[in-house]
């Protein structure tokens, strides 16, 4: 509606400006008559009437899906059609009212005159028209790519998730797999856990970030589950001040680096060691970091697993080229990844 609005607002506005400048030149020349007001509402009327079903035309058969070539050809035969209509009302209006101050001659030079004289308002009038329908078909296009980048990083996610979940849960199943013939009540402990777990992940399924605090809950869960199976060979602590905690991040992300950590650090180790996550803030964004014991080596990168390139693909999902995660040795005996986003909170 507010588009329809502009359309008339323009039409009236424009041609009552045309006509209002032409009929002050015949006045300027030829001195005031009425007959000019009738003249002008004449040829605002028609112009009116031209221009809109040229509108329609263009619409109708979509002349903006034209090649560049046939746009021209077509418009500049509109073109022509208009101002030969609006000659064909002024010359005898011409004859009518200004046959008492000058004596007015047709030839065909005169006529290419006057045709030029419409041609240049209605030009304009094609150029606008066009310049307005192009921006907003550019507009329109940038919109449904958005939709469509949108759609598309929400399936992606989707399917991310879909592909950690059951790693996860088949890395936590192996687990409670090792206990259930050595010690049965461990077992029967771990599988309470990993009841515990599976029911997080179900509820944080639908959901694209979740506090730390909360992503923290499951990562104990985690690692209590694993120290079934590690036992004194694995240790952790918890470096997390309070202002982080209420930090947005994916769910299951934190979860999927202890298990990277696990996986390539603590399992590799006939002593074990301590996992370290620690987080801090720093200019509007969280550090999150877990440091493990091992050596980083060249074919230890390549085999991060689908954990960590998913976790990598969900930040660039979620954050664009804020969010960065990396992987470097710490020092010559332990390794470092690190999350880092920026800080966010749910209101």
């Amino acid at each position: 509606m507010k588009k329809n609005q502009l359309y008339w607002s323009l039409q009236f506005g424009g041609w009552f400006a045309w006509a209002l400048n032409e009929a002050l030149l015949y006045t300027n020349q030829y001195g005031w008559k009425w007959a000019w007001l009738f003249s002008s509402l004449a040829n605002i009327s028609l112009a009116i009437f031209l221009t809109h079903q040229y509108r329609r035309k263009t619409k109708h058969f979509h002349w903006q899906d034209l090649s560049l070539f046939r746009l021209l050809q077509m418009n500049i035969l509109a073109l022509l059609f208009m101002a030969l209509c609006l000659v064909g009302l002024n010359i005898p209006m011409d004859y009518t009212f200004l046959q008492e101050s000058y004596d007015v001659t047709l030839s065909p030079f005169i006529v290419i005159q006057i045709l030029f004289n419409f041609m240049k308002p209605l030009a304009i009038w094609q150029l606008i028209y066009f310049f307005f329908q192009y921006s907003n078909k550019k507009l329109d296009m940038e919109r449904e790519q958005d939709r469509l980048e949108r759609t598309i990083q929400e399936t992606e996610g989707k399917v991310l998730r879909a592909q950690m979940n059951p790693h996860f849960v088949f890395n936590a199943l192996n687990s409670v797999q090792a206990l259930i013939t050595e010690d049965p009540l461990k077992a029967k402990k771990g599988i309470n856990q990993l009841s515990k777990l599976l029911r997080s992940s179900l509820l944080t399924e639908r959901k694209k970030t979740i506090p730390l605090a909360e992503e923290l809950e499951t990562v104990a869960d985690y690692l209590a589950l694993e120290k079934i199976r590690y036992e004194d060979r694995l240790t952790w602590k918890m470096d997390i001040p309070s202002a982080c905690k209420k930090a947005q991040i994916p769910p299951m992300m934190l979860q999927t680096l202890v298990e990277n950590a696990i996986k390539h650090g603590i399992s590799h180790s006939v002593k074990g060691g301590m996992i370290t996550i620690a987080a801090q803030l720093n200019e509007g964004s969280v550090h999150i970091s877990v440091i493990n014991p091992g050596q980083l080596k060249a074919e230890m990168t390549n085999s991060l697993g689908i954990g960590f390139e998913n976790s990598k693909s969900r930040l660039n999902l979620l954050f664009g080229e804020t969010a960065q995660l990396s992987i470097r040795p710490l020092d010559k005996n332990h390794v470092e990844a690190m999350m880092v986003l920026p800080y966010l909170e749910l209101k």
